[in-house]
């Protein structure tokens, strides 16, 4: 009983930590969009896409978070885009988004420092 306390509070402690990383601000080579993820140890609290260029912040409804990926969903409502997003982290300062939708194909952001 002792050990599976110990795996439990293991096991729970890296989905906290692995939450937290995720949370800065990405960017893309392909976008003039950086993307904004805040989360706290306990949840992925928003997620947002931000163009300085085109003046525009468009908001991403979180779907699940599960096994570290974070499931979202992207309508943009200026054109009607809209994509279903999967981030999975690969390490401290990249991020792999595999999108499905208006636009498929995976993608890679980079922490902006």
């Amino acid at each position: 009983m002792k050990n599976l306390f110990i795996t439990l509070l293991l096991l729970a402690s890296s989905q906290l930590f692995a939450q937290q990383e995720l949370s800065g601000l990405w960017e893309c080579e392909d976008s003039s969009y950086l993307t904004t993820i805040v989360a706290s140890e306990y949840a992925v609290l928003d997620v947002f896409n931000t163009s300085f260029e085109e003046h525009r912040v468009i908001p991403e409804k979180i779907i699940n978070y599960k096994n570290n990926k974070l499931i979202t969903n992207l309508k943009n409502t200026h054109n009607g885009y809209s994509v279903s997003i999967e981030y999975s982290l690969q390490n401290d300062d990249t991020i792999l988004c595999t999108y499905t939708g208006d636009l498929t194909g995976d993608f890679i952001l980079t922490r902006l420092k």
